[in-house]
């Protein structure tokens, strides 16, 4: 992915990249910690370039995007800013597909303004389950540890632990994933890494009562398309979560990867790639998405 381009959104300085000039417009959203644009969709951006008009964003605190000390990152300050990151494009209407904590980003994003999203993508997505894998020992051990600051702190010195955590939930096949280890290492020089997942981290664990950006319940008031990836090994996001998410949102269809955890779209490109541009030629409705007139944004 080059050239990015900037932005400024509600005075945060925004990093974004864009790709394609027909079809539907896709945009991407990544995941949580060290995540960037990039280092999510890398493998898959240019490639659905050729099905739709593909948009990916540093979300703030992330990436190239500016991060400020004084701002509490949740799930909502982030649906507001995708908002008015789509008003500032005069993108009226978009195919939103999110990982991880891009997931529930999207997901709130669809429930707040419907209006504005023609079809779904979730990928190991938060928001789908209230609590996640070891949800216990993450909150009382980590999250609210030194150990969450900490593992940051080794990211930037070692190679070793950066390879033990795409080992221990990331990846299945690792085998080959030098050149990863060396983009998240990378990732891992910023002065800001994990800042923002931090103060995400503390709006969203509620202890014993799970995490707040919990969607079950109102997965029904979900009429657009929905396409739900999910690796069949995921260790953060348990399997069933999505089996559920499926039977509950109408227009959706669920593929479950074969030796697959977080990251399917990093470890398995090909089939992404086929199973995101099938589900946009199955749906030629998202064709009639254009540009929102200035005088209508609100």
């Amino acid at each position: 992915m080059k050239n990015p381009k900037s932005i400024m959104i509600n005075d945060f300085a925004t990093q974004y990249y864009t790709a394609g000039t027909d079809g539907p417009i896709l945009l991407l959203v990544h995941g949580a910690g060290m995540d960037s644009a990039v280092l999510s969709w890398e493998e898959v951006f240019l490639p659905l370039s050729k099905s739709a008009r593909v948009y990916a964003v540093d979300l703030p605190g992330y990436g190239g995007s500016e991060y400020k000390p004084d701002v509490t990152y949740s799930n909502d300050f982030y649906v507001n800013f995708l908002k008015d990151f789509m008003d500032a494009l005069e993108i009226e209407r978009a195919m939103l597909m999110g990982l991880s904590l891009g997931g529930g980003i999207v997901l709130g994003f669809s429930l707040t303004h419907p209006s504005r999203v023609s079809a779904l993508g979730l990928v190991s997505s938060n928001g789908i389950a209230k609590k996640w894998n070891h949800h216990f020992i993450t909150y009382h051990f980590y999250v609210n540890t030194p150990l969450n600051k900490l593992s940051y702190r080794l990211m930037r010195k070692s190679k070793a632990f950066i390879r033990m955590i795409v080992k221990a939930g990331l990846f299945y096949h690792t085998e080959h994933i030098d050149d990863l280890v060396e983009d998240i290492y990378e990732l891992a020089q910023s002065p800001h890494l994990g800042k923002a997942f931090f103060s995400f981290q503390q709006s969203e664990y509620l202890g014993s009562q799970g995490v707040r950006s919990y969607f079950k319940e109102r997965l029904h008031e979900i009429t657009v398309p929905t396409i739900i990836i999910h690796g069949k090994e995921e260790r953060t996001v348990p399997v069933a979560e999505a089996i559920t998410a499926h039977n509950l949102i109408q227009q959706s269809e669920l593929h479950l990867l074969d030796e697959a955890r977080h990251w399917p779209q990093k470890e398995y490109p090909e089939k992404v790639i086929r199973m995101i541009h099938d589900f946009i030629q199955n749906h030629p409705a998202l064709e009639e998405q254009h540009a929102i007139p200035s005088s209508k944004r609100s």
